[in-house]
């Protein structure tokens, strides 16, 4: 994993054989998304190109995706505040940390958002 939320599959040689079986580019991983915070949002992901927006969530939300691409999958979160509230957003890959926000604003005033691939 890096600073920009990027996920590698780089393999230790020592525990290669057990790793290449769990990590396979063949094989599908599951991305978490965790909003935690006071307020009303609009929350749009997009997985690889393909957008889902859920006009007026409240939080606590999460959600999980599995992630089925071969290679390389792109993926974002951007939670826009609809009233007065903060925010925290956290990302996983596989239960493992990958990037987080958080941000307050006012009615209509202010964007969170995380970015990142795995592959």
């Amino acid at each position: 994993m890096t600073a920009s939320g990027r996920w590698t599959r780089s393999l230790a040689p020592v525990a290669a054989t057990v790793l290449l079986a769990a990590c396979s580019s063949d094989e599908p991983h599951t991305l978490t998304f965790d909003v935690t915070g006071e307020g009303s949002f609009a929350i749009t992901y997009v997985i690889n190109g393909l957008s889902t927006t859920e006009p007026q969530v409240r939080l606590p939300w999460r959600k999980d995706i599995t992630l089925a691409e071969q290679g390389e999958d792109t993926w974002s979160l951007s939670i826009r505040h609809l009233d007065a509230g903060s925010v925290s957003a956290v990302a996983y890959v596989d239960g493992q940390l990958i990037t987080r926000t958080a941000g307050s604003g006012s009615s209509g005033g202010g964007t969170s958002s995380l970015s990142g691939s795995v592959g």
